[in-house]
């Protein structure tokens, strides 16, 4: 035995009491033994991020949930989290949006910061049932299908796929926004103003404003001007430098509407048109159900016909000729009866008690 050893390295080890001392194998021997399974499942209990460090999840100290999972901020999801839920790119997502009628809010906690837009979590899932998404993903098809014929110069095939081309209606969201004819009337202001810029500014192709819309928006605010003139609704008028400022009476509602001068129209470029061109698409389709209500009200044929003649002399709303239905008829010949008969009661009455 090397003299002093006991001091560095201690007494020598043993199996037990009064045994011999053991090698080192023999002493790694008697550890408890653990499973391959064992391991793998204690590394997977707790998640690591790429670096290599367990995650800290932030719980309530409480109830023991993940942050933003309960309450008001599970409420209110990002504009970037609905266009993944709806699978649309950002143009669709804003027409959707403007055409049903939702809008951003503004939550008092923002759990993703407060440079995100928020939407509600069941708006988002009340787009998701919209019939427009499929139509919306059928014209996606349409346009790849439709650009790649014209990537090879097939014109009598992109002509006959162009024919076929997807349509849709917003018939539904005009009944669905609007339960009565009142609330219709009540949103009027807007529309009317929206239809009166339009049928004053140019078709530019350039910033996508079809030629279609400007005479259909033009057609729709002259009928609506006719009602006006017929129904004698019309109480105040007054001329400003933006334009003219109309306010007429419709079933106890006053409208109020702006029309611009008829001068040449200026587009200005950081206008987005097309933003203003889906407001325009969906008040075009309330104000056709809106004046053939009006319309039917005073007993008029809706739509009026024009004289082509007048309408090419710059005539507006003297184009247009108003026929009057057999309803409107009878209901005149019904009014003029009624005055002849307070009439003779009137001077039955009279000629009684002198």
């Amino acid at each position: 035995q090397v003299p002093g050893a006991s001091k560095c390295f201690g007494p020598p080890r043993t199996g037990g009491t009064g045994s011999p001392p053991l090698p080192s194998r023999a002493v790694e021997a008697t550890r408890p033994i653990v499973s391959a399974a064992a391991m793998a499942k204690h590394k997977a209990h707790g998640k690591k991020n790429p670096r290599g460090f367990k995650k800290k999840f932030k719980k309530d100290a409480i109830h023991g949930q993940k942050k933003g999972k309960k309450g008001e901020a599970a409420q209110y999801i990002t504009r970037a989290q609905a266009l993944a839920k709806l699978q649309l790119p950002l143009a669709d997502f804003r027409k959707l949006c403007i055409l049903k009628g939702i809008y951003p809010r503004d939550p008092k906690k923002k759990p993703a910061g407060n440079d995100k837009t928020y939407y509600h979590s069941k708006d988002i899932a009340f787009l998701s049932h919209e019939p427009l998404l499929n139509k919306f993903f059928e014209l996606k098809t349409f346009m790849k299908k439709f650009k790649r014929l014209l990537g090879r110069k097939e014109t009598d095939l992109a002509k006959r796929k162009e024919d076929n081309k997807p349509t849709y209606t917003l018939h539904h969201l005009v009944r669905e926004r609007y339960r009565s004819f009142e609330d219709a009337v009540r949103d009027l202001d807007d529309a009317v103003s929206m239809l009166a810029l339009f049928q004053a500014l140019p078709a530019d192709y350039r910033r996508e404003i079809p030629t279609d819309a400007i005479n259909d928006a033009t057609r729709l605010y002259q009928e609506f001007q006719l009602y006006v003139i017929r129904a004698q609704a019309l109480r105040k008028v007054f001329a400003s430098i933006k334009g003219y400022y109309f306010q007429a009476e419709i079933h106890g509602q006053l409208v109020t509407w702006l029309a611009p001068h008829q001068f040449s129209q200026e587009l200005p470029p950081e206008v987005d048109f097309r933003v203003m061109l889906t407001f325009l698409e969906f008040y075009r389709a309330m104000l056709k159900f809106v004046n053939f209500k009006l319309y039917a009200d005073l007993g008029l044929a809706y739509p009026p016909k024009r004289n082509y003649k007048k309408d090419n002399s710059a005539s507006e709303v003297a184009a247009l000729e108003i026929e009057m239905r057999e309803a409107g008829r009878a209901r005149e010949a019904q009014a003029e009866q009624g005055e002849k008969a307070d009439a003779e009661v009137s001077a039955g009455v009279a000629a009684d008690f002198g």
